[in-house]
């Protein structure tokens, strides 16, 4: 399969047709898309500042043809996540930083607050990210959970195997 030219190509040729087909109304699916990811690039350099990376649509395009996988799991969570601050933080988790805390504070019809703390592996600063939308919880299915030594580590961001339940036999 050539490689994708543009946003809906990337999304398409990954399989997450639903970001564009599921939109109210369809057609307007992409300009929500870059709207979301204007705000994540905005958000990504007040945050980082000189250290900021792209998310452009292009330079979102030229890394889903360099790892299709990672890349999938972020469009997977585009769709759904509130925040221009958990994108950001999904894509330093994907980018190599680690997940060395997260406080969850829930209270039925009251609040909902996380507050997750990225390290760098090679030593730079923590970084820091909060949502109060509930929402933002969903993307925490996409982080791998394991034990070393007996001891809990999350570790990494990874795409969910979706399947589409209407495309089974029955």
């Amino acid at each position: 399969m050539p490689p994708a030219t543009d946003l809906e190509s990337a999304i398409r040729h990954s399989g997450e047709d639903w970001l564009i087909d599921w939109f109210d109304p369809p057609e307007e699916a992409l300009l929500h898309l870059r709207k979301t990811l204007e705000n994540a690039n905005r958000r990504a350099q007040q945050l980082l500042g000189l250290e900021a990376f792209d998310l452009s649509e292009a330079a979102l395009v030229r890394a889903y043809n360099e790892n299709p996988f990672k890349v999938k799991g972020f469009f997977q969570v585009l769709g759904g996540t509130r925040s221009p601050d958990m994108l950001v933080m999904v894509w330093r988790v994907i980018q190599g930083m680690e997940i060395k805390a997260v406080e969850i504070s829930y209270g039925r019809k009251q609040q909902f607050h996380a507050r997750i703390v990225l390290e760098s592996p090679d030593g730079a600063q923590d970084e820091t990210y909060e949502s109060s939308k509930i929402q933002d919880f969903a993307l925490f299915r996409h982080i791998g959970i394991m034990e070393i030594s007996g001891r809990p580590v999350f570790d990494g961001f990874y795409a969910l195997k979706l399947t589409d339940a209407s495309s089974k036999a029955g």
